[in-house]
């Protein structure tokens, strides 16, 4: 099904299927309009609003203190999109909306959504960068952006829903006692793998931005005694050690290729010798046909980070050109693009 284009009616849905519908012309328009729509809900407090209970338009507007007919159109908008009912002029939030738009729900991906709106410009400046101009490169940003708070809670509130399971295949060897998560920002990972093992403690080492909202994240969860978080950029910082496990999620599809092995060798050196090295991200195969949803993130990664997702057949090479076991490979049903790696130090050879 292609955005917002099933069709209402019998004869909508055979014009579809015809190719008489102007696709490109709706999904350019409506991803939009869809995007600028719940951005909007979440930021103007309108799912809050609805959340603590069902509301006319008009008492909405007043309760926000917004205008009275732009309000009506977004809530029109919201329910025709899924995401509210309505009765007799109250407008009620759907089971889907208060699952992932809630501010209080377990899984909520408010802040997620709003932190939205600051990727409309990097698209906007799409047609340069594929003419050759410079890609977006937002780890850039000054330290103390408010760009960097916005971003962490978005990814905290995706990393939210596949933490506990990444916990539970993470192997930590017996008696473990030191972490160390290589761009864990949040880290709410870290925090998962602590909670399941006591005794451990962890140290994030990220970006001053990302570090610093980092750490009013993890002191909001009461962690704050067992993940730290440590400055610096992983590409040039003296990794120390020794440590138990190494983390390394969501991280590698914003590095250059050139780059990779010599921060792999750096943490087989920082391992103890029957440490685990974790590899999470989103893997691309070399050969065969893509998903929408796989190639669109591709493109971003490169309009964002000028980087690029990697196939598993090189993450393989890397590991073991920097001294890992054959990796094990494990698929995380929650977010169908992440693939977990874990690898263990080779014993090392001795020097003739």
């Amino acid at each position: 099904m292609r955005l917002g284009l099933h069709g209402d009616s019998f004869l909508e849905r055979l014009a579809l299927r015809a190719g008489l519908v102007p696709v490109p012309a709706a999904e350019a328009w409506g991803g939009m309009a869809l995007s600028g729509v719940l951005i909007a809900a979440v930021e103007l407090g309108v799912v809050a609003r609805l959340a603590a209970g069902p509301a006319t338009a008009a008492a909405v507007a007043a309760d926000l203190g917004l205008a009275p007919e732009p309000t009506r159109l977004l809530l029109a908008c919201l329910r025709s999109t899924g995401y509210l009912t309505s009765r007799r002029g109250t407008y009620r939030l759907t089971r889907l909306a208060r699952r992932w738009l809630d501010p209080a729900a377990r899984r909520s991906l408010g802040h997620f959504v709003a932190g939205v709106s600051d990727y409309w410009g990097w698209w906007a400046q799409l047609p340069e960068v594929v003419r050759g101009g410079t890609p977006v490169r937002h780890h850039d940003a000054d330290p103390d952006d408010a760009y960097w708070q916005r971003y962490m809670l978005g990814q905290f509130e995706l990393a939210r829903l596949t933490a506990g399971a990444v916990a539970r295949r993470v192997v930590v060897p017996r008696g473990a006692r030191a972490v160390l998560d290589i761009g864990g920002g949040h880290g709410w990972y870290s925090v998962a793998l602590c909670r399941r093992h006591a005794g451990l403690s962890a140290t994030v080492l990220d970006l001053p931005g990302s570090a610093r909202a980092g750490r009013r994240i993890v002191a909001a969860t009461g962690y704050a005694d067992r993940v730290r978080h440590w400055e610096g950029d992983a590409l040039a910082t003296d990794l120390a050690g020794p440590y138990d496990v190494v983390l390394c999620f969501n991280v590698i599809h914003h590095l250059a290729a050139a780059d990779v092995p010599d921060l792999f060798r750096r943490i087989r050196a920082a391992l103890r010798p029957h440490g685990t090295f974790a590899v999470l991200d989103g893997f691309v195969e070399e050969h065969g046909r893509g998903t929408a949803a796989g190639d669109l993130l591709g493109l971003f990664t490169y309009l964002s980070s000028g980087s690029r997702s990697y196939p598993p057949a090189q993450l393989r090479t890397w590991l073991a050109d920097a001294g890992f076991s054959e990796p094990r490979r494990s698929a995380l049903r929650r977010v169908p693009g992440l693939t977990l790696f874990q690898a263990h130090p080779l014993p090392r050879r001795p020097v003739a």
